[in-house]
């Protein structure tokens, strides 16, 4: 993300989003039209017209097929966006990220007053010479995340789509296990499920393989370990889970589009 902020509209039919990825800023991702299945971390939600998806930075997710024509609005921001003014009220308006509810779903007013709120922040965005764009971004943006940061707090849990409990369990176990050796086969066996019913199952409920999945949890955690330890690569490496220094470098490069060393150098300079 080259800015502080980001918006951008798409229009497409069953297509889902073309790979797996998390990144280190805030998503909302709000529907116009038709509808969606979006898996984040270890929960899939049902995404129709007129409902937001709220994701957290570094989380996992990905859209599946929703097997008809779809109209979307995603916003990006990071942190410093929000927290130049409005740092004492920072808790409430990234409130819908952080609650067990990712998604609101709005009445036909509400729908209204967020798509205007939407194509104000497009025509903003659009327009890189105008005066103040940063700031009316902002204070767009901020009443997006009010609105939805009071309606999440008088809603009920929104049911999420049921996923199948043993992948559930395997998810969980691999989040708690990715710097182990890990491999579809001695997984679907922990679990009692043959590792070709394991790998469909897998696919269906999340969109990712078991291969992408594992490495997607252990190169996440080696990025946070460049940030916040001076541990060397090749003992990061080793920690995350792999044994060969070459394959992590290659996996590294293949996620963040960048080098493990270059990434490192990236973050010493902000």
């Amino acid at each position: 993300m080259e800015e502080d902020f980001q918006i951008n509209f798409a229009r497409a039919d069953n297509v889902a989003m073309p790979r797996l990825h998390y990144h280190n800023h805030f998503e909302i991702y709000y529907l116009f039209a038709g509808e969606r299945y979006y898996y984040i971390e270890n929960r899939t939600y049902y995404v129709k017209k007129g409902s937001m998806i709220f994701v957290n930075k570094n989380h996992i997710h990905k859209t599946l097929d929703g097997g008809k024509l779809h109209e979307r609005a995603v916003v990006y921001f990071n942190d410093t966006f929000l927290e130049q003014n409005h740092g004492r009220d920072l808790d409430l308006l990234l409130s819908p990220f952080l609650n067990s509810n990712r998604i609101v779903e709005l009445n036909n007013m509400e729908q209204n007053y967020v798509e205007n709120l939407l194509f104000q922040m497009k025509n903003e965005y659009n327009d890189r010479n105008r005066q103040g764009r940063s700031i009316f971004f902002q204070s767009l943006l901020v009443q997006l995340l009010l609105l939805t940061a009071r309606k999440n707090a008088e809603m009920a849990d929104v049911t999420y789509v049921p996923m199948n409990k043993k992948i559930y369990e395997a998810i969980d176990y691999c989040n708690a296990h990715f710097m182990k050796p890990l491999t579809m086969e001695g997984v679907s066996a922990n679990f009692y499920i043959s590792s070709f019913h394991f790998s469909r199952l897998f696919k269906r409920y999340t969109g990712f393989n078991f291969t992408e999945y594992v490495n997607m949890l252990r190169i996440r955690e080696a990025q946070r370990l460049l940030r916040e330890t001076s541990c060397k690569v090749i003992e990061i490496a080793e920690q995350v889970g792999y044994v060969n220094i070459t394959h992590f470098n290659r996996k590294f490069k293949e996620i963040t589009m960048m080098s493990p060393m270059e990434y490192k150098k990236l973050i010493k300079s902000k």
